[in-house]
This record gives structure tokens, sequence and C-alpha cells, in this order.
């Protein structure tokens, strides 16, 4: 058990697959190469056994086993790729069909099929179920999120309230385009001249418009932070030269009082110089007294700002005006065309395409999440959720950490308060900042704090022990590595038994398993550009040299039995 700061982190339970309970809601985290494919192809064998200690007198809390055996199309496995459901599906036919020959054979040296021969008497039996699970794997229930929500909508439309014969589309790319081109016709092409500039300066074409809505047409309802434009453009467009307009004559009826007020305050002389001062304040009146056709304004009306002022006054008094105050206050919340115009076409574009894809009978990936979702929201007698856990009793989540609010909340009006059922999510918190694969911190965060079991896997059975210590320290060194420490906590893994023999050698020299490089330190520090890209060519120049070593055979991977170039 560790503490940080004030909060208490209790350290998860080391993973052992033979004593895993096979039901209720469970987290599973699992840094990279600490065998998460091969637990779950474990846990898969124990359940197509029936393997565990039975729940006495009916305590699910002292069980270990799921309640009654299961069939390959009775084990809900979802991951997130196409390619990444192949690979489990053939791990687990792989391990299927090792079981079955050691059943078959009444021998076995593997850490997982080993107890399970010790276990169950009944070798013939337990061989026979593993074969017809194995010539059953086609139809095994392993899926993408998006292929599992086709699936219950589609095998259970009267449940779902769904159409049978919608049609799944994987690119609705064109239609969203034609969405948005009429909508710009509908919005734009009766504006004025001279409104349809002030358009034309934010988005120059329809696609200009469909790159800024294009992420928010699908997926769970918005909440948008900005309101959406209610009336006509031309009134929002008024309505913006107003606020200039009322900035402009407040300046003007106070602007002869600047010069004295700011020159006689404690703000700093060697910014408000005597030369700067007269110009900044021309420019700003020059302004001020101009006609107001659009939105522009100088850049030296930052200088007038309350807060500026306050910032550049570091003793003493600073100048104070209530047009200073204004000017702050407009600078926060200028006038803007673009945040409720795009709230606008967010809004009617998102309701456009729902009703052309319904017309059409389409659905879409995005599609297939929120009706699931929407079809569990108004599922008041269950019926829907009690359907899909008859269907599968028991949900491994893989890769859990890259799952959105909408899939876990699918999930867990599913199975979270099910003890009976089994919701298995395994993943490395660590990936859960990944957000351009989809991720949600905070949805892991949410998740690991609704379920109470949580489990690891303590042991790195990919890398060297050299990277494992490396990886560890870098993390160990920091007080905070991942900020949210009570909900994230970093724990260190083990390396492998036979992990120190593993080392990778080049030019004849062991090489060390974690380098930073750094620039050195008697050059000037570069901008962060300059930075990047003198880090890139340099990086792929040691690509290049590692490579051309291996060609040559001076650069290879030593596991300690044999060399690998």
């Amino acid at each position: 058990m560790t503490t940080t700061s004030s909060v208490q982190v209790i350290a998860p339970k080391t993973l052992d697959t033979m004593t895993f309970p096979l039901h209720g809601a469970r987290l599973i985290e699992a840094s990279a190469g600490t065998g998460k494919t091969f637990t779950i192809a474990g846990l898969y064998l124990r359940l197509l056994l029936g393997h565990g200690t039975a729940a006495p007198q009916g305590d699910l809390t002292e069980a270990t086993r799921h309640h009654e055996p299961l069939t390959v199309d009775q084990i809900l496995v979802v991951t997130f790729t196409e390619a990444a459901t192949a690979e489990l599906r053939d791990r687990i036919r792989a391990r299927i069909h090792d079981a079955r020959i050691a059943f078959a054979r009444g021998q076995s040296d593997d850490p997982v099929i080993a107890p399970l021969l010790q276990a169950i008497d009944d070798h013939a039996g337990a061989a026979k179920t593993l074969l017809n699970a194995e010539r059953q794997m086609d139809e095994a229930a392993v899926y993408t999120i998006h292929g599992f929500c086709q699936r219950m909508l589609t095998q259970n439309a009267f449940e779902s309230g769904s159409r049978f014969d919608n049609e799944f589309v994987t690119d609705e790319s064109h239609l969203k385009a034609q969405v948005v081109a009429d909508y710009w016709r509908k919005q734009f092409y009766p504006l004025p001249i001279q409104l349809a500039g002030e358009v034309r300066n934010i988005w120059g074409s329809p696609a200009a418009l469909l790159a800024d809505v294009n992420r928010y047409l699908t997926g769970s309802p918005l909440k948008l932070t900005v309101d959406a434009m209610s009336g006509d453009l031309q009134t929002l467009h008024n309505q913006n030269l107003d606020k200039v307009k009322q900035l402009k004559a407040l300046w003007c009826e106070s602007e002869a009082d600047f010069l004295a007020l700011i020159s006689g305050s404690d703000v700093n002389k060697r910014s408000y110089t005597k030369k700067s001062l007269p110009t900044w304040l021309e420019a700003v009146t020059a302004w001020a007294q101009s006609d107001t056709h659009d939105y522009q304004f100088p850049d030296k009306l930052e200088k007038f700002s309350q807060a500026t002022l306050s910032e550049k006054t570091a003793k003493g008094t600073a100048p104070q005006h209530v047009v200073f105050e204004a000017i702050e206050e407009f600078l926060n919340s200028p006038a803007d065309l673009k945040a409720p115009l795009l709230a606008h076409a967010i809004t009617h574009c998102r309701t456009m395409l729902a009703k052309a894809k319904q017309q059409k009978q389409w659905l879409s990936f995005d599609d297939l999440l929120t009706q699931l979702s929407a079809s569990i929201d108004v599922d008041e007698q269950s019926l829907l959720v009690e359907r899909i856990r008859t269907l599968y009793p028991v949900a491994m989540i893989d890769e859990f950490q890259d799952t959105d609010p909408l899939q876990y909340s699918i999930f867990s009006r599913i199975y979270l308060d099910n003890p009976q059922c089994g919701l298995f999510m395994i993943g490395d918190p660590k990936q859960a900042i990944y957000g351009f694969r989809g991720a949600d911190i905070f949805t892991y965060i949410k998740a690991r704090n609704q379920v109470s079991a949580h489990y690891t896997l303590g042991t790195n059975w990919r890398s060297s022990a050299d990277m494992v210590s490396a990886v560890n320290q870098v993390f160990m060194n920091s007080d905070s590595p991942f900020i949210y420490d009570q909900d994230i906590p970093f724990l260190p893994v083990a390396a492998s038994p036979s992990a120190d023999k593993r080392q990778w050698v080049m030019n004849g020299q062991t090489q060390h398993a974690l380098t930073f490089w750094l620039q050195d330190a008697e050059d000037k520090p570069l901008p962060k550009g300059e930075y990047h890209k003198a880090m890139a060519e340099a990086t792929a120049s040691q690509i290049q040299t590692i490579l051309t070593a291996s060609q040559n055979q001076q650069a290879y991977f030593d596991n300690g039995k044999n060399n690998m170039p």
C-alpha cells in the first residue's frame, strides 16, 4: 500500500490466471509485454472447461469459477481493430488446440494447461469439449466494438427498436459533404455581399466548414460550450457590430484623459515610454473614430486592457478607468461570428445527416454505438440488456484504455450491477492518454473508481532486464508521473527469470537499454521547432546506422541462446 499526498492508493492484486474469479466486474492493468493476450486465452480456457472453485452456499465472493461452463459463442471478447480481433481469435484457437492435445496425452509443462490437467479428472471429456470449441472458433464471439454493436442491433431488432433492413456503411464522407454543402447554400447564399465576406473570412468554402464540423456530426450527443446562433446571421452580425461600436464610443468619450492618467501612474515606464504611449493612443483613437464595418481592432488595444496595465505595474498604483475594464471584457469575449455560427452549423448539419441516413436506411460506425446506447436508454423493461447478458454471460474488453465514454457506458449498464456475469476490462492505464486513438483518460479513471476489484500483470516477459529496470527507474524517479496518481499510480513490473540474458549488441559492444539524447551544453538552446527537426534528423541517422550494421551482421539481439541478426 502506498500513499500519494493525502490520498490512499491501494495496490491491485497480482493476477493468477488459475485463481482469478470468473465473475463480477474486474479491472486488469497490463503493461506492454506482461502477457495480456496469454492471460486472456488462459481465462478463456477456464471458462470453456468450467474450472475453479464453486461458491459455498451461493456466496459468490468465495467462488473462482463461473457458475457453468461456457461455449465459444457465449464468451464475448471485444477489441478495437479488425487486426487485433484476428490476432486474438488465432491466439485463442491455438491455446485451445494445445490444451486439447495435452488432455489427450495427459501431460503438459505449460503454466496454465498443466494445472488444468491436475484440476480436471475427466481428461477425455475435457478433450472433447476443447475439440468442439476448436471446431466452432469461426463462430466465436470475438468482435470489434462496432461489430458487437452491429450484431446486437440486427440480432435483437425487436428489443432494440432498430430496423431490420438497415444497410451498414463504412464511409459516409460523401453524404457528410453533401449535407454541409446544402447547409452552406441555405445559410450563406442569400447573404448581402458584406456579410458574405465576413463568412468567407472564416471559411473559404464548404470544404473548409466541413473540416471544422466533421468530427462532431456523428457520435454521442454533444454538449456545446458556446450557444448556437438563435436568430438569423444578419441579426448576429448587427449585434457584434454594436458591440464594437459601443467600445469605440466609450474610448472617444474619455481618450483625452488617457495620456495624463497613464503617464502619472506607477505603470512600468520602460514599457509605456514617452515615445510609445502617444503612438499607441493615436492608433486606438484612429480606429475608434472610424466607421464600423467589421470586427477588426488594432493590436495596441491590448495595451489598454485593465489586466495588462495592472500586470505592468509591479509596484504602486496602476492606471484604472472604466474604459480599460471595458477593453479587458471585450478582449476576453470579442465580437465573434465563428463560435455561435459553428455551433449552429454543427447542430443543424448533425440533424440533417441523421435524417438523410434514416431515409437511406444507413448505419455508420458511430451510429452503431449511439443507437445501441439509445436503445439501452429506452429499454425500461431491460429486455435488451437481459438478452445480451443471456447471449454473453462473460465479456472481456481488450485494450480497455482505448475505450471512450459511450463505449464504457454501454458495457457498464449491461454488466456492472450483475455480479453473476463477468466483465473483465484489460488495458494499460499508461496508454489512456492517447486521445488520437479515441482514448479518454477520465473514462478510464471512472471505470477504475467504479470497479473495486483491481488486478495487475506484474512480469514483463518480452523485454530485457535492463530495459525493465530503466523504465521503472524513469517513472519511479518522479513524485507524480501521471498527475492523477490516486487514480493511475505507477506500478513497477518485474523482469522475467531469463531477462538478464537478453541484450542487444552493436559492433561488438552491449548497448544501453535506454538512452537520453541531449543537446550539447556548449551550444545555444534551439527554438522548439528547430530542436524537433534536429532530434528527428539525429534519430533517422541512428536508425540508418543500426540497420546498416545489422545488414553487416554487426547489430543483433542476443537472448543468451543464439544470436538473431
